[in-house]
């Protein structure tokens, strides 16, 4: 490793915010220095907090310009120093959005720094890009900008910025590297596994989530005004659960602001909580220091998330959707009630509210592990042809009960957030969950139809044989009446768990990736959204036995008795057509659906002879 480390750019935190106009000093307009007039070796000031809510002050030296060389922005290369900068350790995440002033006026905001390497040196983000944020583009891979003279870090000769994704791209001998580095989110409420949740549930927007502290008791009455350098925070959810981000507020106008000097999620328009923000402790660290800080008082709303910053307006509120989980531990005697209020955004709220879900299981229960919970879920959406979606279900697992609960709740959200149809807006979301360790789970082992002669609109009498978990072999009776239109002859019975009998095995297997999102076979020959809403409501519940009919083996190809043969059964659907919603669209002839007390597992199947009626052969008797 060369001497002067790997020089890597991170993104800092910073935000864009707009507030409400206030009778505080500067919420005004404030004189600004354009790019063009600064010089290498200009002085000024920045402004942060490092403790509490006090915005401090720290020296702030010009190294140079990078001038747009397919970059889409002029940066200010710059050096911090002072005693403020001695307690941080350098530029540390949540600064970002620091602003920084020459002669009084304003020149941008902190929006760079270095990583694993000099802390004092980083980059301003231009006060004339954050104010036209919405019209920036992404910086684009590859490029590189170039400084205005040739500058010394650690003994190294600089003489421009490349722009990369990722430490393994080409460094050349006389460039720093600088690459984007997510914003953390700083993660209350949620313990270690429920926030390793949430990390898988937004890896796909590349955050990593971090546990932080509570959210700050402004009881007290401390001062959180927002000013220029005052500490904010970007809230994706708040309430018991809190998960946010924290950074710098730079540039007040009556009540818009801006902050960060960089993109939050890069979302464009946006719907996040803006709050005042309490910094706990500044962490040194050799990678990159960072605030430690929390949400304080609800101030506004971010509409924004671009390349150059977020920005907001105070006195307005985001569109939320409340969450409330009732948990119950029936083996512990315990009861607990989460409540969180999360951001309406289509592409973020299946994964925040499982989080908190998630976290309200596994804090009721104290455990890890197994078990089976019994959900109830009830989901209220303005523009539905039903203002309510409920269903109430059973679940059980080995390894992860909390996770495996989430599984209706996830499928509904997903349905409603990513149909193709039309917008839906949530209003509000209750779960309630039981749970108990003692799995609730039965094989279906064994099935006997009781009745000697089956004939068309007749009752036919079962037995079927359960083996529950680690208990006693359980001997049920159920009856059904057979269609009045069913063919006589051989027929095949079939029993099934409700979980197998929504998406059987070849389905799975067969359908595109567009379609399992669905979770109930083929969706294509779907209208519309109430059609899908009313699909999934329809689905069998896991404690379900359903009972099948097929056609006769004369004019299907036939599964042996007794046996799940996979293949044959595979071909058999192939000629029949894919098994839907519909008895024929199943090759079905009948169905049937009991309420057990277990989740069931496992299929039987065997051969009936179904008898033409009595009226029919005194009919022919006579001719």
């Amino acid at each position: 490793m060369r001497k002067y480390g790997s020089l890597m750019l991170v993104i800092a935190f910073c935000v864009l915010l707009f507030t409400p106009v206030m009778a505080v000093d500067d919420s005004g307009p404030r004189e600004i220095l354009p790019v063009n007039k600064i010089e290498t070796g200009m002085s000024g000031v920045g402004k942060t907090v490092i403790s509490g809510t006090e915005v401090e002050e720290f020296n702030v030296e010009v190294l140079g310009v990078l001038k747009k060389q397919g970059v889409n922005r002029d940066l200010i290369l710059i050096e911090v120093s002072g005693d403020v900068i001695d307690k941080t350790g350098g530029i540390a995440a949540g600064m970002s959005g620091s602003p920084i002033y020459i002669d009084g006026k304003l020149i941008g905001a902190i929006g760079y720094g270095w990583q694993l390497t000099e802390h004092k040196v980083g980059m301003v983000t231009p006060i004339e890009d954050m104010l036209d944020l919405w019209q920036l583009d992404e910086i684009e891979e590859g490029t590189t900008a170039g400084l205005s003279e040739p500058i010394k870090i650690n003994g190294k000769s600089v003489e421009q910025v490349s722009f990369v994704e990722d430490k393994s791209s080409v460094k050349q001998d006389n460039s720093l590297t600088a690459y984007p580095v997510k914003t953390p989110l700083l993660v209350s409420g949620l313990d270690k596994e429920a926030v390793d949740y949430l990390s898988e549930e937004l890896s796909a927007y590349d955050l990593k989530p971090v546990q932080s502290t509570a959210a700050a008791d402004m009881s007290k009455g401390k001062e959180d005004k927002l000013v220029p350098g005052s500490a904010i925070a970007v809230q994706l959810a708040r309430g018991d659960v809190d998960i946010s981000a924290v950074g710098t507020l730079t540039y007040r106008e009556g009540d818009r602001v801006l902050g960060f000097g960089h993109q939050f999620m890069g979302l464009g328009d946006s719907n996040y909580f803006l709050s005042s923000a309490y910094i706990h402790h500044m962490i040194k660290s050799m990678k990159m220091p960072f605030k430690l800080g929390s949400p304080l008082n609800s101030k506004g709303i971010i509409t924004q998330d671009r390349s150059a910053g977020v920005g907001g307006r105070i006195g307005q509120s985001p569109k939320v959707v409340p969450l409330e989980v009732d948990v119950t531990d029936r083996d512990l005697n315990k009861e607990q009630k989460i409540n969180a209020q999360i951001i309406r955004n289509e592409e973020l709220f299946q994964s925040l509210a499982s989080s908190v879900i998630y976290q309200a299981i596994n804090s009721t229960i104290d455990r890890r592990g197994g078990g089976t919970a019994e959900v109830e879920m009830e989901i209220m959406a303005n523009n539905l042809e039903e203002k309510i979606i409920e269903r109430k279900n059973i679940f059980y697992s080995r390894r992860d009960v909390a996770s495996v609960a989430l599984r209706d709740f996830s499928q509904a959200l997903m349905l409603i957030t990513q149909n193709p149809f039309q917008k839906i807006n949530l209003i509000d979301i209750n779960l309630d969950v039981d749970i108990k360790e003692k799995p609730q789970v039965a094989l279906i082992r064994e099935l006997n139809v009781l009745t000697d002669k089956l004939e068309p609109g007749k009752e036919v009498e079962l037995e079927v044989t359960f083996q529950p978990y680690r208990e006693e072999v359980l001997v049920k009776n159920y009856s059904f009446t057979l269609p009045e239109d069913i063919e006589s002859g051989i027929a095949s019975m079939e029993l099934v768990g409700g979980l197998e009998a929504n998406f059987t095995a070849e389905q799975q297997q067969e359908a595109k990736p567009e379609e399992k999102k669905y979770g109930y076979g083929k969706n294509e020959t779907f209208r519309n959204l109430e059609e899908v809403i009313t699909a999934f409501k329809e689905q069998k519940i896991n404690s379900d036995l359903v009972v099948r009919i097929y056609p006769s083996y004369n004019n299907h190809k036939a599964v042996p008795v007794n046996q799940n043969n996979d293949e044959n059964r595979a071909e058999n659907k192939n000629e029949t057509g894919s098994e839907g919603a519909d008895l024929e669209a199943m090759g079905m002839l009948a169905e049937e659906t009991f309420k057990t007390d277990y989740i069931l597992e496992g299929r039987v199947n065997t051969e009936i002879e179904v008898e033409s009626n009595s009226k029919e052969n005194n009919d022919d008797t006579k001719e």
